[in-house]
């Protein structure tokens, strides 16, 4: 087992994580320094935190009250934060969701979550009402203006706030009162509430901070929206509780409007993710702006290449440092640190995290070997909600989470990500990591983008199959499919280069900025059988 830095943090039994990232500037001082840039607007401390006052005594009037849970699914905007921080402040529980959803995944989570109250705006207000066409028992709260006209149930939350006193009193809350859930899944299957404890941010943000420090002169700008744990922490409650303010901008972001964004509001900090710095590198000139503003550019959500990583920094001329963390365990636990990047590699260990690397039957690999990664922190939750079975497998007690994921640990102190342990694929009697197969490939001068999963052939035995977007000037052909093919068995044994190779011309992505391994098998199922290319087995 590894430990992390030690920490002596002690928090008071009486703890209000609102209080914490909000109201505590306010207390020293900073309560008329911008906390948010939203479009032409600012809001500082003080005014967030009346609307967040204002917002929980809506809440409040909808009986809200303590554990019971709202859903937020609305675009990044004050509204989102306020309904956020007001959730907490009266002992609510905080959860929210993607803003670009199927209607039956909005009726499983609505169904899941049980919320007492709903907040949605002008642009999945049609998409709700869809999934729950059968009479409606949630309030909505609808933000924005310029609404149409709403039904039995729906409320403007406009007029609502407006009528609201900005004078709250805050909960009485312990430390250990549940606070808010992390979503797990969506990529495989259905998303999983991984519940989280008030004390759980402040420890979090206590750990990050030893590392990069939120200054109140930083300006931070996310890629991921809110509704991605790594963006609403890392991007909001973490700067806001260091004093810095945050961008907030609707709807899907691009390339063009990221560039569009750094030249507005000149940010110090960027949180990415590695889909967005390719499409910044693949953007034309005459979109592009000036970065020299950017002091560091942190990543997370995928797996950060080598190659990406390079290029991006050379391109750029930004710090780019990789965070890897997940919902069970809130923080991250791997993490760059300025100055001190292994390119491709996950980081070294956080302070106040555990960690160790063990076998299938529980027992620690030797240094240097691969293992499945267990973490442990006074942050990490203790179950997935109602479902007990699952629990079991990713929190096997004593503090520890099971995280499923492949890695090792080299002789300075730096993890690689490894795969997915469920990702292994037995191939000629022996297991092989799809992920070593997609490094090789990402070589290639004509990759720029893969992934290799595992399908079934005609005999119904697991192969490894890579989904291959090509760049800029190269066409799919067979030849290249025997190119790409030969290029991996240079270097790896024969059975483990890719069985079939698919070329497409875009990979589908989460809301997370991970691929969607489910679509993508979807749709390649029903592929035109002309377009997968196959090698025989050895």
């Amino acid at each position: 087992m590894k430990r992390g830095q030690h920490l002596s943090i002690t928090l008071p039994e009486k703890f209000n994580l609102t209080r914490f990232y909000l109201e505590d500037n306010i207390a020293t001082g900073r309560g008329r320094r911008t906390a948010v840039h939203y479009q032409d607007a600012q809001y500082s401390f003080e005014d967030l935190s009346k609307l967040t006052n204002r917002f929980g005594n809506v809440l409040r009037e909808f009986g809200v009250g303590s554990g019971e849970r709202v859903l937020l699914v609305l675009q990044d905007s004050p509204e989102w934060l306020a309904a956020w921080f007001a959730t907490m402040k009266i002992g609510g529980i905080a959860t929210h969701a993607y803003t670009y959803l199927a209607p039956s995944d909005y009726e499983y989570l609505v169904g899941y979550v049980d919320p007492k109250v709903i907040v949605v705006d002008n642009a999945t207000l049609p998409i709700i009402r869809s999934a729950t066409d059968r009479p409606n028992t949630k309030p909505l709260l609808v933000a924005g203006a310029g609404l149409p006209p709403l039904r039995n149930g729906e409320h403007a939350l406009v007029e609502k706030l407006g009528w609201a006193s900005d004078i709250l009193e805050a909960g009485e809350l312990n430390k250990d009162d549940v606070a808010f859930w992390n979503f797990s899944g969506g990529t495989t299957g259905k998303w999983k509430g991984v519940p989280h404890r008030h004390g759980d941010g402040a420890i979090g943000f206590e750990s990050f901070n030893q590392c990069i420090q939120y200054t109140p002169d930083d300006v931070v700008l996310r890629v991921p929206k809110l509704f991605f744990h790594y963006a609403r922490d890392l991007g909001m409650n973490w700067p806001l509780r260091g004093g810095a303010s945050v961008c907030l901008a609707p709807g899907r972001m691009t390339a063009e409007l990221v560039f569009q964004l750094i030249d507005k509001h000149r940010p110090t900090i960027l949180l990415n993710v590695p889909t967005m710095m390719r499409a910044m590198l693949q953007s034309p000139q005459s979109n592009r702006t000036d970065l020299s503003c950017l002091r560091l550019c942190i990543s997370s959500g995928e797996l950060l290449s080598e190659q990406l990583y390079r290029e991006f920094t050379d391109r750029f001329g930004v710090d780019v440092i990789n965070a890897h963390g997940s919902a069970e365990t809130y923080l991250p636990y791997f993490m760059d640190r300025p100055g001190e990047v292994r390119p491709g590699s996950s980081g070294k260990l956080m302070p106040l995290v555990d960690v160790k690397l063990v076998d299938k039957e529980g027992a620690e690999v030797p240094e240097g070997e691969i293992g499945a990664l267990w973490v442990r922190s006074a942050a990490s939750g203790w179950c997935y909600h109602l479902e007990p079975e699952k629990s079991k497998e990713t929190f096997p007690g004593d503090g520890w989470v099971n995280t499923n994921d492949l890695f090792r640990e080299d002789d300075a102190g730096y993890y690689w990500f490894m795969g997915r342990a469920n990702d292994m694929v037995k191939i000629s009697g022996v297991y092989v990591a799809p992920l070593e197969i997609e490094k090789q490939l990402a070589t290639h001068p004509v990759v720029a983008e893969c992934i290799v999963l595992a399908v079934k052939d005609g005999d119904d035995l697991l192969k490894t199959k890579a989904f291959i977007v090509l760049k800029s000037g190269f066409a799919p052909s067979d030849q290249l499919a025997g190119e790409l093919n030969a290029f991996c068995r240079k270097t790896m044994a024969s059975y483990k280069a890719p069985k079939f190779i698919e070329f497409v011309a875009s990979l589908p992505k989460t809301g997370q900025g991970k691929i969607d391994k489910r679509q993508l098998l979807m749709s390649s199922a029903k592929t035109d059988e002309g377009m997968q290319h196959a090698f025989a087995s050895v």
